[in-house]
């Protein structure tokens, strides 16, 4: 008994002045038919005990919406709710009995301790998203098209400058079940073999924080914006990749555009360059100028004084 306190003591005194992050992880997204019974898990990364931590359910109906109280450890149901909790496996879940259409949430599970600095601190999983799919709505896959950056966009006088965006749409799909991402793949001439720049493009990359709703399907835009340099390169294509996750797995659909063979960039060097010959070229044309207003006036000057001296 002393021992197992003696443990239980050592491991909190470790926990609470070791600054580190207790790690949550959440079992991925669902897709069900209603009135079936669902199972959303949770656990604790290595390193980590149950045994010392209060363990509780949240969840979130939709975006923006306020983060709810679910249950928690003191209280394992409520309605068809249940929690269960396995702590020699790190491992607790929640079991929905009978899901029905209002049960779609973000479900997030949260582990809490106290820490001797800040009191209790709570921390959340990445959360786990359940569709109960409506009656006769069957799941549609997205239809993705990329659309060329506007030709009157950004009219800066250094082309180099500009930027331009290209824009992503998904559209027709159900559920909402959908993460989008971009790539730039440029195309070797030498070798014919297309080279992806980076994974995953994330400078200059928005999009919507939520899919928006229209009759019984979902759209979702996310924009690209890339310089004028980048965007004038027909080798460079634009890939957006759209997963969607169909209740059994995830599914990429894309599209892209290749870059244009644009006009010969303004860069900001052959700017400068080109103002200062304009300016050399105007100070030489006022010189010119005056130089001729001088020698005109000196004709002037001559005819009048020749025609001065005939009179006299």
């Amino acid at each position: 008994m002393i021992a197992n306190m003696l443990i239980t003591v050592l491991y909190l005194s470790l926990l609470l002045n070791s600054g580190l992050t207790i790690n949550v992880l959440q079992s991925g997204d669902q897709v069900s038919q209603p009135g079936v019974k669902v199972i959303l898990e949770c656990s604790l990364g290595p390193g980590f005990s149950m045994q010392f931590l209060f363990m509780y359910w949240y969840r979130q109906n939709h975006y923006a919406a306020p983060i709810e109280y679910l249950l928690s450890e003191l209280d394992f149901s409520e309605g068809h709710f249940q929690m269960s909790i396995d702590q020699d496996k790190n491992y607790f879940s929640l079991e929905i009995d009978e899901v029905f259409l209002n049960d779609s949430s973000i479900y997030y599970c949260v582990v809490e301790h106290v820490h001797c600095d800040s009191g209790y601190e709570a921390h959340f999983g990445q959360g786990t998203k359940l569709t109960v799919l409506e009656p006769g709505q069957a799941v549609k896959s997205p239809k993705v098209k990329v659309f060329r950056p506007s030709s009157k966009e950004c009219r800066n006088p250094i082309d180099n400058e500009r930027e331009k965006t290209l824009v992503c749409v998904a559209s027709d799909f159900y559920p909402d079940h959908v993460s989008v991402y971009w790539q730039i793949i440029q195309l070797n001439v030498t070798s014919g073999v297309n080279v992806i720049r980076g994974e995953n493009v994330t400078r200059g990359v928005t999009t919507d924080e939520a899919a928006l709703r229209k009759d019984k399907v979902y759209t979702i835009t996310s924009r690209l914006k890339v310089s004028a340099e980048d965007w004038y390169k027909p080798e460079w294509n634009f890939e957006c990749i759209v997963r969607f996750f169909n209740g059994t797995h995830d599914t990429d659909y894309k599209d892209s555009i290749s870059g244009e063979q644009g006009p010969d960039i303004l860069t900001r060097e052959k700017y400068l360059r080109i103002t200062r010959q304009a300016k050399l070229s105007y100070s030489v044309l006022i010189i010119k100028s005056s130089v001729y207003g001088a020698f005109v006036a000196f004709l002037v000057w001559r005819l009048q004084s020749s025609a001065e001296k005939q009179n006299h």
